[in-house]
């Protein structure tokens, strides 16, 4: 007898199982090969419009471009250098140009001549 409960135990999850899987499977069937081809079809495209032109040329150069050039805020003579000649290391003709001039001791609104 109890084999036999067992047994139709077994037997009831079974169905029950499979009666649940056949459920699942037709609400969300699996991907075919066939919906895999369909390419996704692409978002809308809007170009992203800009208010102003960006600078072509930074204030460090522009100002440089002149011969001399006014110490603001941040200012090192490296920074002048790599701006300048394309290499930090350089800072040295601007030292040289400048008699007296500290490189430790830059002053915001100093003018210094750039060769």
């Amino acid at each position: 007898m109890k084999q036999h409960v067992i047994g139709v135990v077994l037997i009831g999850l079974a169905v029950a199982g499979c009666a649940k899987k056949s459920q699942t499977a037709s609400l969300t069937p699996e991907p075919t090969v066939a919906d895999l081809s369909v390419p996704a079809t692409p978002a809308s495209y809007a170009p992203i419009e800009v208010a102003t032109p960006l600078p072509t040329e930074s204030p460090i150069d522009a100002s440089i471009a002149s011969g001399s050039y006014k110490i603001r805020k941040g200012d090192t003579l490296y920074g002048i250098a790599k701006s300048r000649y394309g290499d930090g290391k350089q800072y040295t003709r601007i030292v040289q140009a400048n008699p007296g001039l500290n490189p430790k001791t830059l002053k915001v609104g100093q003018t210094i001549t750039v060769p």
